[in-house]
């Protein structure tokens, strides 16, 4: 058997104490589904292929969403971004950071500053779950962020967002 990939959370968050209040996080997961169809970033099951069949979020697709926000969030965590920058609007700033962290993550010859399945898919190797008993709480690098147990979507604050962002598509709520 390999090692549990469930990590015991140290203590509850204040994001996934938030979630839990407003009810996000409740009910059961099922397989994973192409989350562009369902209009948001979601997950199932181990974190570390949930991103791996995300549409595109670049200057051209979704560039103004709750997904570029994500996208984001990961370049902030990843240092390509400040906190100041994650406003869900994926403009030259964010494209370049991307190309950047493409070149790193995936190779020079993959850095074309568009996120899709490939790009999600290399950063959610990179998530980690911290608690997933009532809620799930997750963390990139130093990041905390959270997944429904209800639908699967992901969602993130920042002290730059009006509240909590979902990773959705289509909608830019609570970004600034």
């Amino acid at each position: 058997m390999g090692k549990s990939r469930i990590r015991k959370p140290r203590h509850l968050t204040a994001l996934a104490a938030a979630a839990l209040a407003f009810g996000v996080l409740a009910g059961t997961g099922t397989s994973a589904q192409a989350a562009t169809a369902q209009g948001y970033v979601n997950g199932w099951d181990w974190e570390d292929d949930d991103w791996a069949d995300e549409g595109l979020v670049s200057t051209t697709h979704h560039s103004n969403s709750g997904a570029a926000g994500l996208w984001q969030f990961v370049l902030w965590a990843d240092g390509y971004l400040t906190e100041a920058d994650v406003d869900c609007k994926f403009g030259p700033k964010t494209e370049a950071a991307t190309k950047k962290w493409q070149a790193r993550f995936l190779g020079a010859s993959q850095a074309d500053g568009v996120v899709g399945n490939k790009t999600f898919g290399a950063a959610s190797q990179r998530l980690g779950r911290t608690a997933w008993s009532g809620n799930a709480t997750m963390t990139y690098g130093s990041k905390t962020l959270g997944r429904s147990l209800t639908d699967g979507s992901y969602f993130f604050q920042t002290n730059y967002t009006n509240g909590f962002v979902v990773a959705n598509y289509n909608s830019a709520a609570n970004c600034r």
